[in-house]
């Protein structure tokens, strides 16, 4: 046979293949509602939080995701030296790592406030050194993570709230990545696993307006009612609800995003995988 058609063959082969051989996966683990403690005789409930975190982290190490996400509540009181501790202790993670603030972690009025808890987390963390409660990076060039803070700017209490600085960032940052997939990382469910008016979003309708106004969503990841649940919405983004780390069976997620990316064209074909894992 002709070597240039040999060659033609085997170019026409390889093009068709591009498509097959260009997928792409992120997998990322999720640990959420540890309310980590400092051991103490008089608090025996708590006490197992540092033998989970402990292996959660262990868990970690073993799989290799290519990032970690402490989903809020990690601290079971909003205190310096439980906060330090806790991030002390996952500096053993030997992945990147992220941390949402979550409705047990910081306050204005009360516990850590805002500046301080950022302050503590830049001095002690590995992955975020210059720490703000809202933050986004890119763990691929074609998936953009958002974690948002969901939390009540005052005083301690079960219910989330977005302010209008956090809700205007995040339009801006959808609006910058409207090429990209996003996925929102935040402690309070905008879509609620179960029904609960005692812990619900106090402002979703002004969340919604955000949410509604971008249709590069690929999923939003959320902790707080220690309930595990996937639904997926009109949208077809993803809601996914993490169970807590401190309830037996003491589980965390395991989420990977498989998709395909063809030469010059947006991110198409995304597949979403959700393991529940015990950590014990």
């Amino acid at each position: 046979m002709d070597r240039t058609v040999i060659k033609f063959a085997i170019l026409f082969i390889v093009m068709l293949c591009a498509p097959f051989c260009s997928a792409k996966t992120l997998t990322f683990s999720v640990g959420s509602d540890l309310h980590y403690s400092l051991i103490s005789p008089n608090n025996t409930k708590k006490n197992v939080s540092p033998k989970v975190l402990s292996c959660f982290i262990d868990r970690m190490n073993e799989e290799k995701p290519d990032f970690v996400v402490f989903l809020g509540s990690n601290i079971e009181k909003s205190k310096p030296e439980i906060l330090t501790s806790f991030l002390e202790r996952i500096k053993r993670i030997k992945r990147p790592y992220y941390i949402i603030a979550g409705n047990t972690d910081t306050y204005k009025y009360s516990g850590i406030n805002r500046e301080d808890f950022a302050k503590i987390i830049s001095q002690h963390s590995k992955t975020q050194k210059k720490y703000n409660t809202n933050f986004y990076f890119k763990p691929t060039s074609d998936i953009v993570v958002i974690g948002l803070d969901s939390t009540s700017l005052a005083m301690p209490g079960n219910h989330g709230y977005f302010s209008t600085d956090t809700l205007t960032w995040l339009d801006e940052i959808l609006t910058k990545y409207k090429n990209k997939k996003v996925i929102l990382l935040q402690h309070v469910p905008y879509f609620e696993p179960v029904k609960d008016n005692s812990r619900n979003i106090l402002n979703s309708l002004d969340y919604a307006s955000v949410i509604n106004k971008h249709s590069n969503i690929l999923m939003i990841v959320s902790g707080h009612y220690h309930h595990f649940s996937i639904k997926e919405d009109s949208k077809d983004i993803y809601h996914i609800s993490a169970p807590a780390l401190i309830e037996p069976s003491y589980d965390y997620l395991r989420i990977k995003v498989t998709y395909d990316k063809l030469p010059l064209l947006k991110p198409g074909n995304f597949q979403v995988n959700v393991e529940k894992k015990p950590s014990l």
